[in-house]
């Protein structure tokens, strides 16, 4: 019969106590919202939303130390790539999370603003603008990246065609509740769902809408972020 040594308990007890304690902290992160918006939903969303900086990131890398000269490179960077399409819808939707400021104050409140929430409106904005230089960089670095390996005017096209997708993919998940990985889960029921934006009036108008304002915010950000900020990531 094996006997358990002292410190071996000791190490048990530990990881019995820390997992407590990490369970707790979760449980009570896990309880805070903004107007029921969670915010451990927040950092969530932040993370699905930095996933496709970083890919264009480390395709740039990876393309420098590469140049995708051997077959294998090329098949990784296509998945990569196609990896990014799947997630570039969760940058931008950080932005849709506004809609957590609709009820934030008592309907009869003058004005629609009360001294108890106004604090909200800041708190969701930034957040909002986070989701949008967050979008911004992320088809910016793959804009230019598309323009080294290929040439401008593809870059430019790639653009012109991943806004109106990108704004499908944000309305699949505010509306549907759709997820990225959904794509290889459920293939049937998302197409089945996504037909509906080109057959119902509703949805097709707020496609529509979508895709133009995201346009708006595409291009505002080509004139209002710095371009030295921008060099951080350019040069990566």
């Amino acid at each position: 019969m094996r006997i358990i040594g002292f410190s071996q308990v000791s190490n048990l007890i530990y990881e019995v106590i820390m997992i407590n304690i990490f369970s707790q902290i979760f449980l009570f992160l896990d309880k805070l919202s903004v107007n029921r918006f969670r915010l451990v939903d927040g950092a969530w969303n932040i993370i699905l939303a930095l996933i496709p900086l970083a890919i264009i990131l480390y395709l740039k890398k990876y393309w420098r130390e590469t140049k995708f000269n051997q077959f294998y490179q090329k098949i990784i960077a296509l998945i990569l790539g196609f990896i990014w399409l799947l997630f570039i819808p969760n940058a931008a939707y950080l932005i849709v999370d506004v809609r957590h400021l609709v009820d934030y104050c008592p309907i009869n409140s003058p004005d629609r603003v009360c001294p108890e929430n106004a604090w909200m409106i800041l708190f969701f904005f930034t957040y909002a603008i986070v989701g949008w230089a967050i979008f911004y960089y992320s088809i910016r670095l793959m804009r230019d990246f598309l323009a080294v390996i290929f040439n401008k005017l593809i870059a430019k096209i790639f653009v012109a065609c991943l806004i109106p997708t990108m704004s499908l993919g944000i309305l699949l998940g505010l509306l549907n509740r759709w997820n990225s990985w959904d794509f290889f889960i459920f293939p049937r029921s998302l197409v089945n769902d996504i037909i509906i934006y080109f057959t119902l009036r509703d949805y097709f108008i707020d496609w529509l809408i979508f895709t133009v304002f995201f346009y708006i915010l595409y291009l505002a950000g080509n004139l209002l972020f710095r371009k030295d900020f921008y060099g951080l990531f350019k040069n990566r």
